[in-house]
């Protein structure tokens, strides 16, 4: 790396998280956090997504959820404008899908409006998915049978090191974790009517994984690297391309409350079978 590009990639860095913040300011100016989403919740395990960019590669997100060697239900928190294509997918999929189209982008956030409705529902358990992923039929499954009651799992868990967002390590599967992405995660909807949910910081309203897994944590909840196994496509629209130092700010955001989230690198005992039943179609 020469020493223009070193100079220049700090300013630039800053440059991306103002952006980023006249960004949330406008798409969140106005919005209740209180509101309540209706949406359709079948039986099915809940498998909530959020689109936006990405609307062309939802038929194959569809189908691989619809070859689950489980049965699943897709909700989707659509954040796009393209609602027609959107709306189409969701007709020629081969399971029961239910969409929510946003008036504005709220980026991933928008799905825990979803899960809160599938826990009023009834539904002990939702896994979230990103729709950049792939993943093989038994994906789902093995999220499902590692998950236990009071815990948030997944494929993208990490432990921190030290009290910078960079100082982290790749968590063991069973692994307690500090921070577990939504891509590829199973948790109990409990931590959805927790109203602390929901007082997200709007400048930290788009870093919603990290928020949420500190939420988790005050509330006892345990965190741990799920055994199922996903692959994320690298693409010019990965939010975090756009998000600039604002993961960083908000984890010192958080420390500074008194968050300690390295006292969970301790161990995690084995996970158990799951106590969630599923429901066949």
């Amino acid at each position: 790396m020469n020493i223009k590009h070193r100079l220049r990639s700090p300013i630039e860095h800053r440059l991306t998280s103002v952006r980023a913040w006249i960004r949330t300011e406008r798409n969140l100016g106005g919005w209740k956090r209180d509101q309540h989403i209706p949406l359709p919740m079948g039986t099915q395990l809940p498998v909530i997504l959020c689109t936006w960019r990405r609307i062309e590669r939802l038929p194959r997100t569809l189908e691989q959820l619809a070859a689950q060697d489980v049965p699943v239900q897709v909700c989707i928190w659509n954040n796009s404008p393209e609602r027609g294509r959107v709306d189409a997918a969701a007709a020629a999929a081969g399971l029961p899908v239910s969409v929510h189209h946003s008036p504005r982008n709220i980026g991933g956030f928008g799905r825990f409006y979803l899960a809160r409705q599938a826990a009023e529902a009834g539904h002990p358990a939702v896994a979230f998915i990103d729709d950049d992923q792939d993943f093989g039929p038994q994906a789902i499954g093995e999220l499902l049978s590692a998950h236990r009651p009071r815990s948030l799992s997944g494929w993208w868990a990490f432990r921190f090191t030290g009290s910078s967002y960079g100082d982290r390590i790749r968590a063991a599967a069973g692994q307690a974790a500090s921070y577990v992405g939504t891509g590829g995660m199973i948790t109990d909807t409990a931590i959805f009517l927790d109203g602390r949910l929901f007082q997200c910081p709007r400048r930290f309203w788009f870093v919603e994984d990290l928020w949420l897994c500190y939420v988790a944590d005050l509330a006892g909840y345990e965190l741990f690297r799920s055994p199922a196994e996903f692959v994320s496509a690298e693409d010019e629209h990965a939010l975090y391309l756009s998000l600039g130092d604002t993961k960083w700010r908000l984890l010192r955001y958080l420390t500074g409350m008194g968050w300690e989230p390295i006292q969970r690198d301790s161990a995690c005992p084995k996970p158990a079978s799951s106590s969630v039943s599923i429901s066949k179609p």
